[in-house]
C-alpha cells in the first residue's frame, strides 16, 4: 500500500505462512499438545496453538486480501467508519496496526499457548480477543453495514472455535464459567485498550508514540488479568468444577 513500509504492507503474509505451519503441526502431530493420550480438541495447550493459527489466518483476511479482493480492506474499514480519509491520507499510522497485530500474535499468544501447561487460563488468552472481535465483525452484518474485512473468517473460523472452547474447558469437569466470564472481560479490556489511545490520538490529545506503545503493552495487560485470576482465592476459578456446581451456575 501506498505510504507503507514493505514489512507493514506485508506482516499478515508471513502470519499467514506461520499459520499454515502450525496447522500442519496441529493435525498431523501430537508436539502441540500438553496430553498426547488426550483428544487434542479437548488439551488446553492444543487449543491455545489452534487460536492462534486461526487468529493469523483472519490477519490474512484483514490485512492481506478480502472476501471482494481488497488489498489491507480492515485499515480502509477503519478510515470509513472514522470518517477519515482513505489510505495513504489517514493520519492512523501503519506501526498501529503492526503493533497490535505482530506484538499480540506473534509474541504475546505463542507465551501464553507455551506456559498453558501451568497457566491454562492464560494460555486461552487468545480466545479473549476471538470471543470479543466477533462482534465487531457480526454487529455490522446484523445492523445493515454488510461485510468489512475479516468478517468471513469470523463467521467461518471464530465462532465455530469460541463455541467448541466454551463447551471442551469450561462447566462441569473443566474450569468454572467464572473464569470463562474473566475471559470474556480481558477481551474487552484489551478492546477498550485498543481504541482508546487511537481516539485520543485522533483528537490530538496524545502522541503516536504513545499510541503505538499502549498496544506493544496491550496484550500483556490481557495476560496479568487472566494470571490473577488464575490465583484468586487460591485458583478456585481454574479448578475442575464439580457437576452439582455447574449445574447450579447454570440455574
Amino acid at each position: 500500500m501506498p505510504g507503507w513500509s514493505w514489512f507493514e504492507s506485508n506482516f499478515q503474509w508471513i502470519g499467514g505462512a506461520a499459520a499454515v505451519v502450525l496447522l500442519a503441526l496441529l493435525f498431523s502431530t501430537n508436539r502441540l499438545q500438553a496430553d498426547p493420550a488426550k483428544s487434542r480438541w479437548r488439551d488446553y495447550t492444543w487449543l491455545s496453538w489452534m487460536g492462534l493459527a486461526a487468529y493469523l489466518l483472519h490477519n490474512v483476511e484483514e490485512y492481506g486480501v478480502d472476501m471482494f479482493g481488497r488489498l489491507h480492506g480492515f485499515p480502509q474499514d477503519i478510515a470509513n467508519i472514522m470518517n477519515l480519509p482513505p489510505y495513504p491520507d489517514c493520519p492512523i499510522p501503519p506501526l498501529y496496526f503492526v503493533a497490535v497485530n505482530v506484538t499480540a500474535f506473534w509474541v504475546a499468544a505463542p507465551i501464553a499457548a507455551l506456559v498453558s501447561r501451568r497457566h491454562p487460563l492464560v494460555g486461552l488468552a487468545v480466545y479473549s480477543i476471538i470471543i470479543v472481535n466477533v462482534f465487531f465483525h457480526v454487529l455490522p452484518l446484523v445492523g445493515g453495514v454488510g461485510y468489512g474485512a475479516g468478517t468471513l473468517t469470523a463467521l467461518v473460523v471464530f465462532i465455530p472455535l469460541s463455541i467448541w472452547v466454551v463447551r471442551a474447558c469450561f462447566g462441569p469437569g473443566r474450569m468454572s464459567y467464572g473464569a470463562l466470564a474473566l475471559l470474556v472481560v480481558g477481551g474487552v479490556v484489551m478492546h477498550a485498550i485498543l481504541t482508546a489511545p487511537m481516539l485520543l490520538f485522533l483528537r490530538g490529545s496524545i502522541g503516536s508514540t504513545p499510541m503505538i506503545l499502549a498496544q506493544v503493552v496491550n496484550p500483556f495487560v490481557l495476560m496479568l488479568i487472566l494470571w490473577f485470576g488464575e490465583r484468586w482465592r487460591g485458583g478456585i476459578l481454574i479448578s475442575p468444577v464439580e457437576r452439582s456446581a455447574g449445574l447450579r451456575q447454570l440455574v
